[in-house]
């Protein structure tokens, strides 16, 4: 009995180290990632229509393999971070991977993820911007009183400041 004892006392320790191995990985997971949603192209164009937004928000179109897009998630992150009243929405331009959502956690961007969905590429694209010729990384800067301003390239804060401020 007593070896029986020793075995079940055993087992169930290491059974509750386990249990606080996982416990402790599981903590250390950021909060802020939320779930991809599949876009498509009705969901684009409200994204992108200015009547949508009632407080400062940033739309930021990205892809997993663009080096300038990963410099304005971190710029932005930070401007986020300072300025909880700014919503960030992300739109990976390529369809969802494991890659994806690592990147996303890395810059703590809490708002909603978007990826394209089944559509066809080009016809989402042209749903969010007609006049947009895909280059990256492309932000939309809406300040929240219905003005929407489109930049292609690498954002400043000063240039986010600005545009986010109401008339």
């Amino acid at each position: 009995m007593k070896i029986m004892n020793k075995i079940w006392s055993m087992s169930t320790t290491g059974l509750l180290a386990g249990l606080m191995a996982s416990v402790l990985a599981l903590s250390a997971l950021p909060l802020y990632a939320a779930p991809f949603k599949p876009l498509d192209r009705a969901t684009a164009k409200h994204l992108l229509d200015p009547a949508t937004y009632q407080q400062p928000t940033i739309v930021v179109l990205w892809s997993s393999d663009c080096t300038h897009c990963k410099k304005n998630l971190g710029m932005l992150s930070k401007l986020v971070q300072s300025n909880k009243k700014v919503r960030v929405i992300t739109v990976a331009v390529e369809p969802e991977t494991a890659a994806l959502a690592p990147i996303l956690d890395r810059n703590k961007m809490p708002d909603e993820r978007y990826a394209y969905g089944n559509e066809n590429p080009d016809a989402i694209a042209y749903a969010m911007d007609p006049a947009w010729a895909g280059e990256l990384p492309r932000t939309y800067l809406f300040n929240g009183a219905g003005r929407k301003e489109g930049v292609s390239g690498v954002l400043t804060e000063q240039m986010v400041s600005k545009a986010l401020s109401r008339p």
